[in-house]
């Protein structure tokens, strides 16, 4: 047991390198369509990673902005109108362009305007990947989700067979935040049990996760990685640079600095040791 869980650490560990200096030599932008409630962790998350963070709105901007990003990062957690129409318009233009697209489904399943949000955005754009909690996964694939405003309440003993359902009938990699995350492109599933249970007091790190996604969907075809595999490493690191701050602060606002600083310094070098 011992060795295998050596050798998965080794996999990862050849991943993330080739991420970091595919990061370093690019510079790339990740352009965000975001949550007015978290935008600042999402871009300053971002940029920890080793990419340039843009968030813009309108929708004639949104379009040309994609243009020179290496992923667009779409986030329906303070939905409108205009909003809704800026992220379809800057989906379309990223799939003509080849761009790879995250999608976080904040709150699907807690209020019917997102949810159907929602469904109209995974129908009308091709997305390289879906990032949500147990019941905003859930509500995509037509289950009745327990959520209450972006926060899953309920009890998904099936998800993991639903997130591949989803994720087979989309052709896309489906990521399901929880206690132990599920990474699933239909075909192959992954579970990563690691993280921090404080990461669910500060608000926004769901949001965080999505945007870290997208860091690593750009680099992904640079490293000679899949999604899949670009988006399990993503969250292998994420939830190790949460459970190294658990080990120094145990207070919501001291353990979001020191995670944040985490992933600073795991892109600097200065973090990952032979532990992890």
């Amino acid at each position: 047991m011992l060795n295998r869980l050596k050798a998965i650490k080794r996999v990862y560990q050849k991943r993330w390198q080739k991420i970091k200096e595919t990061l370093k030599k690019e510079k790339m932008l990740i352009h965000q369509i975001s949550n007015d409630v978290t935008m600042n962790d999402c871009a300053s998350i971002i940029s920890n990673w080793g990419a340039l963070p843009v968030m813009a709105y309108s929708e004639k901007e949104a379009v040309q902005i994609v243009k020179d990003a290496s992923a667009l990062v779409l986030n329906i957690g303070t939905l409108t109108e205009m909003r809704l129409d800026s992220i379809l318009a800057a989906g379309k233009a990223a799939n003509q362009l080849g761009v790879p697209v995250l999608f976080d489904p904040v709150g699907a399943g807690g209020a019917e305007y997102r949810t159907k949000a929602a469904e109209k955005i995974i129908k009308e754009l091709k997305i390289s990947v879906i990032k949500g909690n147990e019941g905003e996964i859930a509500a995509l694939t037509g289950e009745d989700a327990e959520v209450r405003g972006i926060t899953s309440i309920g009890n998904y003993n099936q998800i993991e067979m639903k997130a591949q359902k989803l994720a087979a009938e989309l052709n896309t990699t489906v990521v399901v935040s929880s206690k132990i995350d599920i990474i699933t492109d239909g075909k192959t599933s992954k579970k990563i049990a690691r993280g921090s249970s404080l990461l669910r007091e500060v608000v926004g790190t769901g949001c965080m996760l999505g945007s870290t996604l997208g860091v690593f969907a750009a680099a992904a075809a640079n490293s000679e990685l899949s999604i899949f595999e670009a988006a399990e490493t993503a969250v292998y690191y994420y939830a190790l640079a949460a459970e190294i701050a658990e080990l120094k602060e145990q207070t919501p606002a001291k353990f979001k600095r020191e995670f944040m600083d985490n992933i600073y310094l795991m892109q600097k070098n200065n973090l990952i040791s032979n532990n992890y």
